[in-house]
């Protein structure tokens, strides 16, 4: 059973239900992470470590994809959604999230091009790729949306936040990257059969 009605337009591959982050995994993960600076400095270094242990195939990628954001607050940003999405998916899946191999990556990584492309295309597209995402990873797309609000808020005297909207956007589609990964390697629960093993 899929987790919700998919786009009949798409490119990016449904994610089942046994595979969808839940509110209370997120919550949990961003109580793991929320502390004084100091506190959470050393607990984002640790988390840091334990994600590039655990998926660094993935590390490696938004390494890669992160390498030219400049702008310190995206940059921060960035740093926290990493750990934050991957704690989650441990959060909710436990021995359950997969590793993310270099197949994985590709294939998500393309899929999403396409769909970019494929929208691009489409006078009459409502949706855009990262509404795709956000209808199977409702929750961490919410979450990760209202962290890049919190990173663009105007400061107090109501001035533009001094931050790169397009390293905020490179940020951003990263992760969404990330989430599409991440969610293609949960394992289903024990007995149960993936409706979708087999397809491309």
């Amino acid at each position: 059973m899929l987790g919700m009605l998919w786009p009949s337009r798409s490119a990016i591959r449904p994610v089942e239900a046994h595979a969808v982050v839940g509110r209370d995994a997120v919550e949990r993960a961003e109580s793991a992470l929320d502390d004084e600076d100091t506190v959470l400095d050393h607990r984002l270094d640790r988390a840091r470590e334990e994600f590039e242990r655990d998926q660094p195939e993935l590390a490696r990628f938004l390494e890669r994809e992160l390498d030219g954001v400049l702008d310190e607050t995206a940059q921060a940003l960035g740093d926290f959604l990493v750990v934050a999405v991957a704690r989650a998916f441990r959060e909710a899946f436990g021995p359950r999230a997969g590793r993310v191999d270099e197949g994985t990556l590709h294939a998500v990584k393309t899929t999403f091009e396409w769909d970019e492309e494929l929208r691009r295309g489409a006078a009459d597209e409502l949706l855009e790729s990262d509404d795709v995402v956000a209808i199977g990873q409702p929750h961490l797309v919410a979450f990760v949306r209202e962290q890049l609000d919190a990173a663009l808020e105007p400061d107090e005297d109501g001035a533009p936040a001094d931050v790169d909207l397009d390293a905020v956007a490179v940020v951003y589609r990263a992760m969404l990257i990330a989430i599409l990964g991440l969610g293609q390697v949960v394992a289903p629960p024990r007995g149960m059969v993936s409706p979708l093993r087999g397809l491309a």
